[in-house]
């Protein structure tokens, strides 16, 4: 490389969004546990739990690949349910309303504007999903108010989108890291035997990297052959 060869500075982009209901909002920022409620966790620490996760998953830690695989799927569903809700509420907003009437676009008159900064994809991904829930409750609220919708039915749907993003927040706190490799696993450690029977045996495809999130890390490719060759010499030693 010569001396006057340039180089390109270090990539930089900022992601912003809008929360315009404080049934979002509250699910961005969380609750502390007080009397007769439990602590609900929010956004910022999803972020931390999903990094953790992460960066479990780059040494090369399967049951982290296990967890990774499982957020994104229901990440995955979750996506698809708020999209057919949203299409199910706007159906009913354009149904209901006689010829001659037309309604605005519903917004806050002062939403939230916060800064995103997530180290993992898998991150960003659930900052969509909330944004997909505000969309949703706006939606929601405003068929309540033009007297499309009772206030049962307003109360369900607020459960149910809430559920949505809760129950991944969920699965990334009972994440539990364990210092265990595919090496350990394919070497047959002690530390591979006690992961496994804390958390159970992982599915073939899982250990051997040919089912992982699109977003994990790549997994290691010398410990991947180490570990296909002690399986098949464990399978072998069965028959």
């Amino acid at each position: 490389m010569t001396e006057n060869t340039k180089k390109a500075g270090a990539l930089h982009s900022e992601l912003r969004i809008e929360l315009h209901t404080q049934y979002a909002i509250n699910t961005w920022t969380g609750r502390p546990a007080s009397e007769g409620k439990p602590s609900l966790i929010g956004m910022p620490l999803f972020f931390r739990l999903i990094s953790k996760i992460n960066r479990d998953s780059l040494a090369d830690n399967p049951y982290a690949d296990a967890a990774l695989l499982a957020i994104e799927a229901m990440l995955d569903s979750a996506a698809q349910q708020f999209q057919g809700w949203l299409d199910e509420i706007n159906g009913l907003l354009a149904s209901q309303f006689p010829g001659p009437v037309s309604v605005s676009s519903v917004a806050s008159t002062a939403p939230l504007d916060i800064a995103v900064h997530s180290h993992t994809p898998l991150g960003y991904r659930c900052v969509y999903l909330l944004v997909g829930f505000d969309q949703l409750i706006l939606r929601v609220f405003q068929a309540h108010h033009y007297g499309l919708m009772s206030l049962k039915t307003r109360k369900e749907w607020l459960h149910r989108g809430s559920h949505q993003i809760r129950r991944i927040f969920t699965a990334a706190l009972r994440y539990r890291s364990f210092p265990v490799t595919r090496l350990d696993i394919a070497g047959d450690t002690e530390i591979a035997h006690q992961a496994a029977a804390h958390f159970g045996e992982l599915e073939t495809a899982v250990l051997l990297g040919t089912r992982r999130s699109r977003f994990s890390p790549p997994a290691n490719p010398e410990s991947l052959k180490l570990l296909s060759k002690a399986l098949k010499s464990k399978k072998a030693g069965r028959k």
